[in-house]
């Protein structure tokens, strides 16, 4: 069976800009005893951005994209398709100089081929 283009694409996006990343899931703000620390491959985005400017003829509005404190987490629901992450939940980005950890601000699991984070920090 021959790999779609989309899947070889995701794939090769994740081979270039996949960091480690371990989770720590928390329930109230404690460990959660019902789901294992776990750590993960996925493409998080960070840092400095300008934010992303909408305007759908009805004025100047702006959505703040990507801030210095949070950013987005990309993770492949095929690869890890048991995967649970919760708002709250803490996330320690492993590959990056003196562990930076952040905080889930929201979860969006409604694409079938990525589960989306906003995070902010911890």
């Amino acid at each position: 069976m021959d790999k779609s283009l989309r899947d070889e694409l995701r794939e090769e996006v994740d081979d270039v800009w996949a960091e480690l990343l371990e989770h720590l899931p928390l329930a109230s703000g404690l460990s959660d005893p019902n789901r294992l620390k776990v750590q993960f491959a996925a493409v998080i985005r960070t840092g400095d951005r300008d934010p992303e400017k909408m305007n759908f003829g009805r004025g100047s509005s702006a959505k703040s994209g990507i801030m210095a404190a949070g950013g987005y987490l990309r993770v492949d629901r095929v690869t890890y398709p048991d995967l649970k992450l919760r708002k709250g939940d803490k996330l320690i980005v492993l590959d990056r100089e003196g562990e930076p950890v952040f905080e889930i601000l929201s979860v969006d699991d409604r694409s079938h081929l990525r589960l989306i984070c906003e995070l902010g920090d911890a």
